[in-house]
């Protein structure tokens, strides 16, 4: 019986370090992102504040892959400098992926943190920009998915977030911390080769402010998808659902009350690509519900429009567009209501005269609308309609990495 148990112990030690040392591959890429840019209403407000400045993004991947485990790690740097000193940034954002691979299911565990400028960000939530105020974001996502079938996937993920806001000037921009805990289980069927749909069923958790004021928001809800290859070049997708959240009501938001309300909100999202041999175009829709720095979950309506065409192997051209339409869902302690609108459209022009080297040049214009103000836009004067344009030039090189395998 000991020989017996040490042979099955030395098998189930070869089963599992064996595939690690006979597929053993490294990868390693990097990226450094130049450009000079001209903004003519840096902060979208009124009176406008333009700005002239340089800036760099380099970055780094490093992959180890086995025949059972990935792992990851990737790393950008964000680093300003503009003729107005007060919108300087540098901030850094690091990111860790971890896979273990067995026959029928996948174990992960995402990460990341990231300081960055907080009106790099605010753009697609509260629209307040203003200088002198960074966030800190921290997350962290375990996922298991398991093959059940030759068609069917099951997947379970947890995850949970942090941002925390500081500012270092004179101006409060109001923004709330938040953390938030959720829970995504899902299923994924393939009917035929081109046709796939899922089903997920979530709840979160949301807690706003600080200790000694804090706001809680609960969600959960339901969503059905379905992905379709049309053609080898047409692919479509089209997703629902609904989405509960339980928010104080008018009447307890200063008075403390516990008689919260459960309100009710429709998920929804489109998607149609086509990619051809020069020409790519994408139209997507999306409605979904993420917490936002206002203090409250907020309800994001975002149309997205892309088409890239090649001019040449050298040379091509771009024009993307979106528009999202913002609105807070229910009340806050630290905010009654605000709807916003936000408009971004570019065009812009690509040289790829090297291999690893491109050269570009781009025009951006903005516009935001606030239908109904809250307390962060009124304090910060961006309670009305305010637009700005952007003259850009980007150098960038694309290292392809260095490989090795063992």
């Amino acid at each position: 019986m000991r020989n017996e148990g040490k042979v099955l112990l030395a098998s189930l030690l070869w089963s599992i370090f064996v595939p690690i040392a006979v597929a053993d591959e490294w990868k390693i890429t990097g990226a450094l992102d130049q450009s000079v840019e001209y903004d003519d209403n840096i902060d979208m407000k009124v009176e406008p504040t333009p700005v002239f400045g340089y800036l760099m993004h380099p970055s780094f991947g490093v992959e180890w892959n086995t025949a059972v485990i990935k792992l990851g790690m990737t790393g950008r740097g964000d680093i300003r400098r503009y003729d107005d000193k007060q919108w300087d940034c540098d901030t850094f954002s690091l990111g860790m992926d971890q896979q273990y691979l067995q026959k029928t299911s996948v174990f992960s565990v995402t990460g990341n943190y990231s300081r960055s400028c907080s009106y790099t960000d605010q753009l697609s939530d509260t629209g307040v920009i203003e200088p002198d105020n960074e966030s800190e974001t921290y997350s962290l996502s375990p996922s298991w998915s398991w093959q059940w079938s030759a068609l069917d996937r099951i997947s379970i993920s947890p995850s949970y977030s942090q941002t925390v806001y500081s500012s270092t000037g004179t101006i409060n921009s109001n923004f709330q911390d938040n953390k938030t805990y959720s829970l995504n289980i899902s299923e994924s069927h393939s009917w035929t080769r081109r046709l796939n749909s899922s089903a997920s069923f979530f709840v979160s958790r949301s807690e706003f402010g600080s200790s000694e004021n804090i706001s809680i928001q609960n969600s959960f809800g339901f969503q059905i998808s379905t992905d379709y290859n049309i053609t080898r070049m047409w692919t479509a997708n089209i997703g629902g659902g609904l989405n509960w959240v339980k928010s104080p009501s008018n009447s307890n938001v200063f008075t403390n009350s516990n008689d919260d309300e459960l309100l009710r909100t429709e998920l929804f999202n489109f998607g149609l690509n086509y990619s051809g041999r020069r020409m790519n175009y994408a139209i997507d829709y999306s409605r979904s519900n993420r917490p936002s720095a206002s203090g409250q979950i907020t309800e994001y309506n975002e149309v997205n429009v892309n088409y890239s065409y090649e001019i040449s192997r050298e040379w091509s051209f771009n024009v993307d567009a979106s528009m999202n339409k913002n609105q807070s869902i229910g009340q806050s302690v630290f905010q009654i209501s605000s709807d916003r609108t936000y408009y971004t459209a570019s065009v812009g022009v690509t040289w790829d005269f090297d291999k690893e080297w491109r050269i570009s040049t781009s025009y951006r214009y903005r516009h935001q609308q606030f239908t109904s103000s809250g307390v962060a836009q009124i304090i910060n004067g961006q309670e009305r309609i305010s637009d700005s344009n952007t003259l850009m030039v980007n150098l960038n090189y694309n290292w392809d990495g260095l490989r090795i395998f063992r």
